[in-house]
């Protein structure tokens, strides 16, 4: 849900406006989170694109309808299609995960730490900028 809402927002041009909003509401908040913070186990009602419709709607005042309608649409269903490929062809299987020019694949644990995991992608950035 959350890789379809993401290509559904950049789709409509709202991506970055509701970004950290986005982040608030899965991790601070909870409102579009999937664990129970009283538990630490999964809700009983997982967030659905209906839910991430309504929370961009009041964020960035795109109708819900509207995005949920663009959900749906060939163009966004195509680049989820390109963007789960991407995920097999780098090998990606937990977050975060952060791959370099298409030559690198990094993670918290490979680096070393997240201090390690900046300190490496700013050096492998640099590197393949030249």
């Amino acid at each position: 849900m959350f890789q379809l809402a993401y290509v559904t927002a950049q789709t409509l041009g709202i991506a970055d406006k509701a970004h950290d909003a986005l982040f608030d509401a899965v991790w601070t908040t909870g409102e579009l989170g999937t664990t129970d913070p009283s538990t630490g186990g999964l809700k009983a009602h997982m967030p659905t694109i209906e839910d991430a419709a309504r929370f961009y709607e009041k964020h960035t005042g795109v109708p819900a309808a509207k995005f949920v309608a663009t959900s749906k649409s060939f163009g966004v269903d195509n680049q989820v299609r390109v963007d789960e490929e991407a995920i097999k062809q780098f090998g990606v299987d937990r977050t975060p995960t952060i791959v370099v020019n298409g030559k690198y694949r990094l993670q918290v644990e490979s680096a070393g730490g997240a201090d390690a995991l900046i300190e490496l992608v700013n050096w492998l950035v640099a590197k393949e900028s030249k």
